[in-house]
């Protein structure tokens, strides 16, 4: 499974809205720092796992 590019999109503005590091939402979605970086990157499409992406799907609608 792959993120899309408006997933990737979402996860900037939701960690720019909140002014978290990338560290802090990694730790709130519970995969690593690298992982995160990897996955947020809008030049990279990497692989994640199907409960990776079930974890960044909550995260992004968890509060709205």
């Amino acid at each position: 499974m792959y993120l899309t590019n408006e997933i990737k999109t979402a996860l900037r503005k939701k960690r720019g809205v909140l002014n978290l590091t990338k560290s802090e939402v990694a730790g709130q979605i519970g995969i690593s720092r690298l992982t995160y970086g990897r996955l947020e990157s809008p030049t990279r499409n990497e692989r994640v796992h199907q409960r990776t992406y079930e974890r960044i799907t909550e995260w992004l609608a968890k509060d709205y």
